[in-house]
């Protein structure tokens, strides 16, 4: 009888230019890529650790390094994996989790030889438009990188840094297509967001996310009654608060893979909000294709999609994930996540 072999390396990826948001900037990631085999079968999981979460590539490999032996052996279904995580006795790290799941789902997939989306009777491998991120530079640098990506249809713009409005009425400059904003926590005053918001209402601008800081949750309640644009909730949404009182605070949830800890439990959350009146936006960490593919899966049921993390490394191990003309995610008909491991 076979056994199922784990495996995992620490690949570091290469962002193409320095990339900068309010809290930072960084030029290299280093992700944790997990290999699950058995039965001729090998399935693969990404994790994208994120200091702002406490976590990082090494608390990644304690986690996987915690899994019992035969954890996986009498793991049937996605909703039988997802339980049996509780039982593991480590500290949750949520990107190592996912990891974790998204390689069993990907073996699963595989085995069946059968792609996750047509498992999960999502009736189409095409989901919403991604955005395609602007990391915060100077306006000229902006613009600049705007202009060398002209076959992206939407822009997401990094901003809080200061210069938000010079950057905005800069990039306005040199293209008219639709923008989606994200102050990554950069307004701290109540004021200095109303302010904002209400220069950006005039710039053909969709959404803007996480405009201040995640522990105001009261003073965004008060903005969100007040802004004429959709506030989406990053980092005030992990996964664990309080749907009812996010949805005081946002019109949008982001759900990340890497926060949430698992796509199981996402496709539960994803419901849920829409019960509530939430929209949905997958967004994602800077990840290779096969994570993106993963979120790619859950924006198949999303309102907005931010997958393009891939787009922004030069050392991409996996390929398969594709963004069609209309500038959508598409998936691959291939078994499982569809991505296939470069050499």
């Amino acid at each position: 009888m076979s056994h199922f072999k784990l495996s995992w390396q620490i690949i570091p990826l290469q962002l193409k230019e320095l990339f900068t948001i309010s809290r930072g900037s960084k030029s290299e990631v280093g992700n944790v890529f997990i290999s699950l085999s058995k039965n001729g079968y090998t399935g693969y999981g990404e994790a994208a650790p994120n200091i702002r979460y406490q976590e990082t590539s090494d608390k990644v490999v304690e986690y996987i390094e915690a899994i019992p032996a035969g954890f996986f052996e009498d793991v049937h279904t996605p909703d039988e994996l997802f339980e049996k995580f509780d039982d593991i006795e480590h500290e949750p790290v949520q990107s190592a989790r996912v990891a974790l799941e998204m390689a069993w789902l990907d073996w699963w997939g595989k085995s069946q030889e059968q792609p996750l989306w047509k498992l999960w009777d999502y009736g189409s491998a095409e989901g919403p438009v991604t955005s395609f991120t602007i990391g915060i530079d100077t306006p000229e640098k902006m613009q600049q990188k705007i202009l060398d990506a002209p076959e992206y249809s939407l822009y997401k713009i990094k901003l809080g840094s200061g210069d938000d409005r010079e950057i905005i009425t800069a990039i306005r400059e040199v293209t008219s297509k639709p923008l989606r904003v994200d102050a990554n926590e950069g307004w701290v005053t109540l004021g200095q967001a109303k302010r904002e918001i209400a220069f950006l209402a005039s710039q053909n601008v969709e959404l803007i996310e996480q405009p201040m800081p995640a522990a105001d949750l009261e003073k965004m309640k008060e903005l969100s009654k007040w802004s004429p644009l959709p506030l989406v909730a990053d980092e005030s949404f992990t996964g664990d608060e309080n749907l009812e009182e996010i949805a005081e605070a946002f019109h949008v949830i982001n759900i990340k893979l890497m926060k949430i800890g698992s796509l199981v439990r996402a496709r539960k959350v994803l419901e849920q909000a829409r019960e509530l009146g939430l929209k949905v936006m997958i967004g994602c960490m800077i990840e290779s294709s096969l994570a993106n593919a993963a979120g790619s899966l859950l924006a198949l049921k999303a309102n907005y999609a931010d997958q393009d993390g891939h787009l922004l490394i030069n050392n991409d191990p996996f390929s398969g994930l594709r963004i069609n003309e209309k500038g959508a995610v598409l998936l691959s008909d291939n078994p499982g996540l569809g991505v296939q491991k470069l050499a």
